[in-house]
């Protein structure tokens, strides 16, 4: 307020101030919203609050959406002047920077409706994150990793624990309460109150040596541009393996769960730990090999594998992955066109849906052949999934997933 000369109170427009009394540092595996999180804590405001009164000082400059990925050099010159921060360490946290090459859409991400639309915590233009309860347990300052945001990772890199998708009680998908300089960590839920740490105990229960494990360790170091180790793929090269891994995530999404957006949390028949199995147990059956026995061994069940999937992938995918694939590795190329020739000759071999009562036959199929938990869930249980991440489920352990033949 201010007083004119009669001592009449006139509005006076409130203005964020030049810099921020209060600027935590980001950690430098830190996601960029996290950061920004735990700064509009520290300053007793909300994150819609602290965007708001940043862009109302600078204009709209922070114009990406996530905001996570490709900052504006704009945002970046200014969020440097609030926060005090040099801007080298705000590109750092820039998920374009971090990973050159990844595709932005296999970013997890909120439901893009309008009940968020105002959300305080900005969830629109935040992306999304799993994760690990061990980490979590460990950090005197709650923040959110940048691996946690991707959907093809769903293991922790440094525990090798599945990553929990939002809590296991109330399924809140933005759980964490990211606090400012002399707050204490708050390790449980903001909705329900619910833990989201776990024990060591249990922390050995959620540990699982897999074949998932290792294709998941590979991808994680292709984004960062190292090639993939030759024993998966021969002479494949990072980009050609990340490009394989990132079409059949996306493609296996849309057939395997149709109408069920991958990048939000939903009730999906296949989890993300199945297709990511089902992507496995295909670079798998690829993998070169000196012993012809096993050679002609992997082509047979090769067929077999692909054969199976052909029967989800709706016709009018056919040209889109056949162009893909010219940009897979060669060997997984190979099992590609020898499965479709085998079956078809020619033609895309694409069988229309049929009722209820047959997809159901072909979802156990597929089940079956790739070793995966049954897709049909008991009557009254609950569960919940995300496309990029572990499926919680509303019990104490994890669902395990069959191991893998090496020989396939």
């Amino acid at each position: 307020m201010r007083t004119g000369k009669r001592g009449v109170c006139q509005d006076e427009q409130v203005v964020a101030p030049a810099e921020l009394p209060f600027a935590p540092r980001p950690y430098s595996t830190e996601l960029l919203s996290s950061w920004l999180m735990r700064v509009a804590a520290a300053n007793l405001v909300s994150l819609r609050e602290l965007l708001d009164g940043f862009e109302e000082r600078y204009g709209q400059v922070l114009t990406n959406v996530p905001i996570d990925y490709a900052i504006p050099e704009a945002a970046v010159a200014a969020l440097s002047l609030v926060c005090r921060v040099g801007p080298e360490k705000i590109r750092a946290l820039d998920l374009r920077q971090r990973v050159p090459h990844f595709n932005p859409v296999l970013l997890l991400r909120y439901p893009q409706n309008l009940s968020l639309l105002w959300c305080p915590r900005c969830s629109r233009r935040r992306v999304r994150y799993a994760f690990c309860p061990l980490c979590l347990a460990s950090q005197p300052v709650i923040h959110a990793r940048w691996d946690w945001s991707v959907a093809c990772l769903i293991r922790c890199t440094v525990h090798r624990t599945l990553l929990w998708d939002g809590c296991p009680a109330c399924g809140e998908a933005d759980p964490l309460t990211f606090s400012g300089f002399d707050s204490s960590p708050i390790y449980t839920c903001r909705s329900c109150g619910g833990g989201l740490t776990a024990s060591p105990n249990n922390a050995e229960a959620l540990q699982r040596k897999c074949h998932i494990q290792a294709v998941e360790d590979a991808y994680h170091a292709m984004l960062l541009g190292i090639a993939p180790d030759p024993i998966l793929l021969g002479k494949a090269t990072d980009r050609a393996f990340r490009k394989f891994v990132e079409d059949m995530l996306q493609l296996l999404t849309r057939s395997l769960n149709p109408c069920s957006p991958w990048q939000t949390t939903s009730e999906v028949t296949f989890s993300s730990r199945d297709i990511l199995q089902i992507i496995t147990a295909l670079i798998e059956n690829a993998a070169p090999s000196s012993d012809p026995r096993v050679r002609r061994k992997r082509y047979s069940r090769g067929l077999i594998l692909w054969a199976t999937l052909f029967k989800f992938i709706p016709e009018y995918e056919g040209s889109a992955i056949e162009q893909s694939s010219l940009r897979w590795p060669v060997s997984l190329r190979r099992r590609f066109v020898s499965a479709r020739y085998y079956r078809t000759k020619k033609h895309w071999p694409y069988s229309p849906y049929g009722t209820n009562v047959d997809r159901r036959i072909e979802q156990r199929e597929l089940a079956a052949i790739y070793g995966l938990r049954p897709p049909l869930q008991a009557p009254g249980s609950s569960r919940r999934c995300r496309p990029g991440g572990a499926c919680n489920i509303t019990v104490t352990h994890p669902v395990q997933i069959p191991r893998i033949s090496s020989t396939i």
